[in-house]
C-alpha cells in the first residue's frame, strides 16, 4: 500500500476517464485494509479509490502485471496487481511502507474482468508518458494542427479500407456460390423441360428455378456504354422475359419489367432509365416483343402475339357475358391499368363495344 497516495484532485495532461467499478475493497498484499466498499475509477494515468470520505490513487506506472482470480463459494473475485519497487519518494499516502510488492482489489459485486481489461489497455497506451507531447501539440502552430488532422484522416481512411476489404471478400465468396447455384438451377430446369409429363409440383419447381436469376448479367464494364450497352441489355431482357411474358398473357407494364429484371440480376442493378432505353431496342423480328405506349401514356412490353391476346380476352368476355376493367383484372390476374388498356385496344380494333351505365363501363362482344 506504500505506492498508494492521497488523491490529487487536479487532472493530468491528456488524462481520460475510462470506467468506474463500485463496491471494491483494497488489500495490502494478503492483509485487509480499512479501505472497504469504495468506488474504483480507472483513467489513462491512475487508479482512484474513494468511499466519499477519503480518496487515494495508484499511478499506473507502478503496475507491472495483473492476474485475475474468479469468485469462489466464500470468496469474491480479485485482481492481483504486481508493483514496481519504490525507488524514490512520491506523494504522501495512507502507508509509508509495506512488506508486500503487490496489492489486491476485491470486487464484491463483480466487474473484475472488465476492470482488468480497462487497466491493461491504459497500461499499454502509456498515456502518462505522452502528456508532455499532448500539451505541446495543443499549443502548436496552425501548420502542426493541420498535419495532425491530416494524419487522423489518413488513419481513419486506412481503417475504413481494411473493414471494406474484409466485407467485400465475404460478398465475393457469396457471389461465387450464387453463380454456381444459378448454373445448377439452369441445368435442372433444362432437364425438367425435356420431361413431357409434368405434374403441378414439377411445374412449380421449374418456375422457382427459372426465377433464381441471371448468372452473368450485362454491365457497363463488360459491354461499354450508350447504344451498345442498351442493345446488350435489350437482348438479355428479351431472353429473360420469354416465359414471364407468356404467363401474364403477352403484355407486361414497364414497371413490372423493371422489378422482375432487377430481381433476376441480383447485385448488378440497373436504373429505370436504362430499362426503358433497353426496351426501346426490342423488335418483334429479333426478340418477339416490343415496347408500346398506350394512349393514356402507359408503357408496356408486348409480345408479337397480339391476335392471341385479343382471342383470350374475347373468350373471357364470352364466358362472363360482359366485363368491366375491375372484373377483367381479377379474372385474368393482371393489373387494373393493364386490363383497362386491353379493353380499350380491343374496342379500337372493333372486337368489343362498350355500355356506359350508372354502375360503370362494361364491355361486350361486338356482334356487328
Amino acid at each position: 500500500m506504500d505506492r498508494w497516495s492521497w488523491q490529487d484532485k487536479t487532472s493530468k495532461a491528456a488524462e481520460e476517464n475510462r470506467g468506474n467499478v463500485p463496491n471494491v475493497r483494497l488489500y495490502d498484499g494478503e492483509d485487509k485494509t480499512a479501505f472497504d466498499q469504495g468506488n474504483l475509477t480507472i483513467t489513462t494515468h491512475r487508479l482512484s479509490w474513494s468511499d466519499g470520505n477519503q480518496s487515494i490513487e495508484l499511478p499506473l506506472k507502478f503496475i507491472l502485471s495483473i492476474k485475475a482470480h474468479n469468485a469462489k463459494l466464500t470468496k469474491s473475485a480479485k485482481l492481483v496487481l504486481s508493483l514496481t519497487e519504490l525507488k524514490h519518494s512520491h506523494q504522501p499516502g495512507p502507508h509509508r511502507s509495506s512488506q508486500y510488492d503487490y496489492v489486491k482489489l476485491s470486487f464484491t459485486k463483480g466487474g473484475h474482468l472488465r476492470a482488468q481489461g480497462l487497466i491493461e489497455g491504459c497500461i499499454q497506451e502509456k498515456r502518462w508518458e505522452k502528456g508532455v507531447i499532448a500539451i505541446q501539440n495543443k499549443h502548436s502552430s496552425l501548420g502542426g494542427g493541420l498535419v495532425r488532422i491530416e494524419r487522423q484522416i489518413e488513419s481513419s481512411r486506412i481503417d475504413t479500407d481494411k473493414t471494406l476489404n474484409t466485407a467485400f471478400k465475404d460478398i465475393d465468396a457469396l457471389m461465387a456460390k450464387a453463380k454456381d447455384m444459378v448454373d445448377l438451377a439452369e441445368r435442372i430446369a433444362l432437364k425438367l423441360s425435356d420431361n413431357q409429363a409434368e405434374g403441378n409440383e414439377t411445374v412449380e419447381l421449374k418456375s422457382h428455378l427459372l426465377s433464381i436469376g441471371i448468372s452473368n448479367p450485362v454491365t457497363r464494364e463488360t459491354h461499354g456504354t450508350g447504344t451498345t450497352y442498351h442493345k446488350s441489355l435489350g437482348n438479355e431482357l428479351s431472353h429473360m422475359l420469354q416465359t414471364p411474358l407468356k404467363e401474364v398473357g403477352g403484355v407486361m407494364s414497364v414497371s413490372e419489367v423493371y422489378c422482375r429484371y432487377n430481381r433476376a440480376r441480383g447485385m448488378e442493378l440497373v436504373s429505370p432509365e436504362d430499362v426503358v432505353n433497353a426496351c426501346k431496342t426490342l423488335s418483334p423480328e429479333r426478340h418477339g416483343m416490343e415496347l408500346k405506349k398506350f394512349s393514356s401514356g402507359v408503357l408496356v412490353v408486348e409480345g408479337d402475339n397480339f391476335k392471341s391476346i385479343m382471342d383470350s380476352l374475347l373468350s373471357v368476355i364470352k364466358v362472363n357475358d360482359c366485363c368491366s376493367a375491375i372484373s377483367l383484372s381479377n379474372l385474368m390476374s393482371i393489373p387494373l391499368l393493364l386490363a383497362k388498356e386491353r379493353l380499350l385496344a380491343a374496342e379500337q380494333h372493333g372486337i368489343l363495344c362498350r355500355d356506359e351505365t350508372d354502375e360503370g363501363i362494361f364491355f361486350y362482344e361486338n356482334l356487328f
